[in-house]
């Protein structure tokens, strides 16, 4: 039995990579967790234009924990993972990052606020996702990818192969903090 989260800020190719996995894993069952809420009236609790949907989190864990158990080998996908989910019955948590630069171009195209962008931006910049996966998961179950030049293929080889290993996880390694500030941007990504 296999309990697979991919998480990471939007943009980063969560889902595409959640694809080739689950068919690398045999066709493992996709649970992807915006469905789950956007489906399910009683997992949220507000929408508005200005700030989206708030969800209610018990709710939304309940209903995954009823997902997780219809399916023998899971890919749980999405950003809410490290809000919805607890650390146990999981075998590795895949937090996929993006370069900002990238992540900007992104959201263009998908015409997000500016606002928005800025808000996405920050999150990655400042590891957000990985952070809150590290505080729900445990350092022993999370690994983070940089997945900036890499195919969803790449990115799905790369997430099956820390799976079956039982080796160190790798953390720390991606830093868009420096990055920004070698090349002068700070102030453009993280000033509000």
């Amino acid at each position: 039995m296999i309990r697979l989260v991919i998480t990471g800020n939007p943009g980063v190719g969560k889902h595409t990579c959640a694809k080739f996995v689950s068919e690398k894993l045999g066709r493992a069952k996709i649970i992807d967790i915006n469905s789950i809420v956007l489906n399910n009236k009683e997992a949220v609790l507000s929408r508005n234009a200005l700030n989206g949907i708030e969800i209610n989190v018990k709710k939304t864990h309940k209903l995954l924990l009823e997902e997780l158990k219809k399916a023998k080998d899971v890919v749980i996908v999405g950003h809410l993972a490290p809000y919805v989910l607890g650390p146990t019955g999981i075998d590795l948590v895949a937090v996929l990052r993006r370069s900002p630069y990238q992540l900007g171009k992104i959201f263009l195209q998908r015409k997000y606020t500016p606002v928005k962008i800025r808000e996405n931006i920050a999150s990655e910049i400042l590891g957000i996702t990985l952070y809150d996966s590290l505080e729900t998961f445990g350092r022993e179950r999370v690994v983070e990818f940089d997945v900036t030049e890499k195919t969803s293929k790449e990115i799905a080889d790369d997430v099956i192969s820390k799976l079956h290993k039982k080796s160190k996880k790798q953390i720390g390694s991606i830093d868009w903090l420096s990055l920004v500030y070698e090349k002068g941007d700070a102030q453009r990504f993280l000033e509000y």
